[in-house]
């Protein structure tokens, strides 16, 4: 058969267009007035029933060619059930008025089929049925129902796509989220094996040899560099796939950034660190581990991009039952727009991405972490004066686990 057009059957509204869809396509197709409408009455009341008593019902009309005689046909379609078996009054009306009818079964999946001889008058062949396939897949809607009906088969196809779409982008995400983690587990292995024997070679050796000793400690400055970058894949993974492993505990406040900053001093020996505490100290809860990250993360940052000998200032304050933590440079500043999407994984503004190296992914993390904390982090720049990052955190009220 070929299909000419083909309707679903959900309301009594759809019996309607089911009636007007096979009297137009019998006019087109040359049969007489009264075929006609004996044609599209059988099929209303096979299409009655199975809007009443059946499911996922559908019409689809055509024509086909037997032995160069051309019949209208009409297919339903849809699900049984054990009332439509019982009750079929409208399938017997339907055989009275069609000289072919067919009624197939596969388990519940039920094709019901009527054929209505074209005569040989009416001239149909492939073309004829060609142009009147054209014609409908042209003529638009024939009633508002029919408008609304086809907007909303459209609506659904394109919110299935979408779904596909995002079920694909999932999965690919899973994936990479997985391949980041194992990846950074196994490359820990050999860097830990590589950093400890460039420790060992430069103190048995790296004191007799002044180039040696150069080279070996640019090993161990590059296999710190690479230790971190596995760091932030792995956190970054854990945080993506909504299973970061925090081990929150009740920490001073002062006390904690006070031994954050004296450990960062040792890395940051080209820049003046300065740190001011705060008269109203308090507890916070926190993961001292992934906090520590996040501070180095900023002060890292304000020595990257700030020039040599200048000052990093690390101040704590108390405001409104929260604990914020400071850290101001005197580096190239940021724009309006960088500020916007800073916090952006991967995000790199063009002004930097030439003149200092990165992924984008350090302030990324940093900012769920800080989220995670039921915390944020909030920006104050201005280019060519320095950035300030403070990381405001709830303080733990007296009482309080």
């Amino acid at each position: 058969m070929t299909e000419l057009l083909s309707t679903s059957l959900e309301n009594e509204m759809d019996l309607i267009l089911a009636y007007k869809k096979s009297i137009k396509t019998a006019e087109l197709l040359g049969l007489t007035i009264s075929t006609q409408t004996a044609f599209a009455t059988a099929v209303s009341e096979v299409c009655r029933e199975v809007i009443d008593k059946a499911f996922d019902g559908k019409l689809a009309l055509g024509a086909e060619s037997d032995s160069g005689r051309f019949s209208m046909v009409a297919k339903i379609t849809f699900v049984d059930d054990d009332e439509l078996r019982s009750f079929r009054e409208g399938f017997e009306y339907a055989k009275k008025l069609v000289p072919a009818f067919d009624y197939f079964s596969e388990g519940d999946d039920v094709t019901v089929e009527l054929k209505m001889g074209i005569p040989r008058s009416a001239r149909v062949d492939h073309r004829k049925v060609t142009e009147v396939k054209r014609y409908f897949d042209t003529e638009g809607p024939i009633n508002p129902y029919e408008e609304v009906k086809l907007k909303n088969v459209e609506l659904n196809k394109l919110n299935e796509e979408r779904e596909m779409a995002l079920t694909h982008a999932n999965y690919l995400n899973k994936q990479k989220d997985e391949f980041l983690s194992v990846a950074s587990h196994e490359l820990n292995t050999p860097l830990t094996v590589l950093t400890t024997l460039a420790q060992l070679a430069n103190r048995l050796e790296g004191g007799k040899d002044a180039k040696l000793h150069e080279f070996l400690r640019k090993i161990e400055i590059q296999s710190s560099k690479l230790r971190v970058l596995i760091s932030q894949l792995l956190v970054m993974s854990k945080i993506e796939s909504d299973r970061p492993d925090y081990k929150m505990e009740r920490v001073d406040g002062n006390d904690f950034v006070e031994v954050c900053v004296e450990l960062l001093r040792h890395f940051t020996t080209e820049h003046e660190v300065v740190l001011k505490l705060t008269d109203t100290n308090c507890a916070i809860l926190v993961d001292k581990l992934r906090l520590e990250q996040v501070l180095n993360n900023l002060v890292g940052n304000a020595a990257k991009y700030s020039a040599k000998g200048t000052r990093i200032s690390v101040t704590t304050t108390m405001d409104e039952g929260e604990f914020c933590i400071s850290v101001a440079d005197e580096g190239i500043g940021m724009s309006d727009e960088t500020m916007t999407h800073v916090f952006n994984k991967f995000y790199r503004s063009e002004d930097v991405t030439h003149r200092y190296r990165g992924l984008g992914m350090g302030l990324y993390i940093a900012s769920r972490i800080v989220q995670d904390h039921n915390g944020e982090i909030l920006i104050k720049s201005k280019e060519g004066e320095g950035s300030t990052f403070s990381v405001c955190l709830p303080a733990v009220v007296a009482g309080q686990a």
